[in-house]
């Protein structure tokens, strides 16, 4: 049985949780739960825009210079901004846990916000938001896809900011935006690999005794379920095979809105899933890409996180026979709801659903494993505690209880009626529509 990890909070409210392994590194990341979704109207990409001073713009104790000398004699060091927390994860060899301790604690308490870094962070982050609004589909999925779905502020917010507001953004408003979170009771360091014993006090030396604040964590709000269709078909002539246009694939991605994680019929509508496709004996993989050979990818997914539950089909699909495809779908759904499953095929779902969530991974840190294949893992599974997730045992153990019933059961409650009057979100990414 995997061993608990420690935890400790410090009198100013400090996290600290750590791991011990048998391995001559460490891997930590400190969460701070301060991101995008904090932001005010006219601060539109401040939270993305501090990451990167944060790491750039140097320190009190530090010029830029010298922070990435310092920053580059660690094995991996980065950050990331969410709609919800900035994480700054960093992989150290044993030796250096004192530097890292030092570096991250001026980060993210004394920044300096240097001001030729920032004129030339303005650059780089106007380059970063270009290349992700002129990435193929961009338009597609922000300005339809995840709004229809989502109808949500709260899932839908293009974190990497606005270029107007990035354009004209000044040390004042980054300082203010810092002040109302990068404090220490909102803020979680996870650690784990080959730690010092007092690693309690040398992590309160840096993180102890700085001054609490007034940050606290955003809770996303619950997406409700649908209430009308919304279908888009798109030219998307990136996915154009140019060498053989008319065996071009299209792009479709199809939802509906189901119940989250905390529901009861979270685990069925992870097996219906795994079902629908991921199966090679029925549903999708079998009608669409074995018998058909429509789709290379044809897949279906569940995610119930962050008070969101989404139900996905997606894949490519032949270009000319996309409408026989998607008519496809709503058959096997109207299958699933009419026809009760054999057992095996419901146990086979089961055994691929608890490997699946029993070795899963949320990003960043499944983006980061190869960095450290030991410590990443355990680091993970304290950011997953830390979220109140449902626990990985008890899913596990919902798993194992769900009965063909179940499947036919939420099938007929959460998928749609049909193709004509039921309720879902679907975007086709058509490379041979003018």
């Amino acid at each position: 049985m995997r061993e608990k990890f420690q935890t400790y909070t410090f009198d100013n409210g400090f996290r600290l949780a750590w791991q011990p392994t048998n391995s001559k590194t460490i891997f930590g990341s400190l969460r701070v739960s301060h991101g995008a979704l904090h932001e005010r109207d006219g601060e539109e990409g401040v939270a993305h825009f501090l990451e990167h001073m944060l790491c750039e713009g140097g320190t009190l104790k530090y010029t830029p210079e010298e922070q990435q000398r310092i920053r580059g004699s660690f094995g991996y060091t980065n950050a990331f901004t969410s709609g919800t927390e900035t994480s700054i994860p960093g992989g150290i060899v044993s030796s250096d846990l004192e530097g890292y301790l030092d570096m991250v604690s001026q980060m993210v308490f004394s920044p300096r916000l240097d001001q030729k870094v920032l004129k030339q962070q303005q650059k780089v982050v106007l380059s970063e938001v270009s290349r992700k609004k002129g990435a193929p589909g961009f338009e597609d999925m922000w300005k339809f896809f995840i709004p229809e779905i989502t109808r949500s502020r709260d899932h839908s917010y293009f974190v990497l900011g606005d270029e107007q507001v990035i354009q004209n953004i000044t040390e004042t408003q980054l300082r203010n935006f810092h002040s109302r979170g990068y404090n220490p009771n909102n803020m979680i360091l996870m650690v784990a690999g080959n730690l010092p014993k007092n690693i309690v006090e040398r992590v309160g030396n840096y993180f102890g005794d700085q001054p609490v604040g007034p940050g606290k964590p955003i809770v996303p709000s619950k997406v409700k379920p649908l209430q009308k269709t919304s279908i888009r078909y798109s030219s998307a002539p990136d996915l154009l095979n140019k060498d053989n246009p008319e065996e071009s694939n299209s792009g479709l991605s199809l939802a509906v809105v189901v119940p989250d994680e905390f529901h009861e019929d979270s685990a069925a509508l992870n097996i219906t899933s795994e079902i629908l496709g991921h199966s090679w004996t029925t549903g999708l993989k079998k009608r669409i890409r074995s018998e058909e050979g429509m789709s290379y990818d044809i897949g279906s997914g569940y995610d119930g996180s962050n008070n969101y539950g989404y139900f996905g089909i997606g894949g490519g699909i032949h270009t000319r026979r996309q409408e026989k495809a998607i008519d496809i779908i709503f058959e096997e759904f109207d299958k699933l709801k009419s026809t009760k499953l054999d057992e095996e095929e419901v146990i086979r779902a089961k055994k691929r659903a608890s490997y699946e969530t029993a070795n899963s991974l949320e990003n960043p840190f499944a983006q980061l494993v190869s960095t450290d294949p030991v410590n990443v893992p355990e680091v993970a599974r304290m950011d997953y505690e830390f979220d109140e997730r449902v626990p990985i045992d008890r899913k596990l153990e919902q798993i194992e209880r769900v009965t063909p019933e179940d499947v036919q059961r939420v099938a007929s409650l959460y998928l749609p009626s049909d193709r004509k009057t039921g309720k879902y979100v679907m975007m086709v990414r058509d490379p041979l529509r003018k």
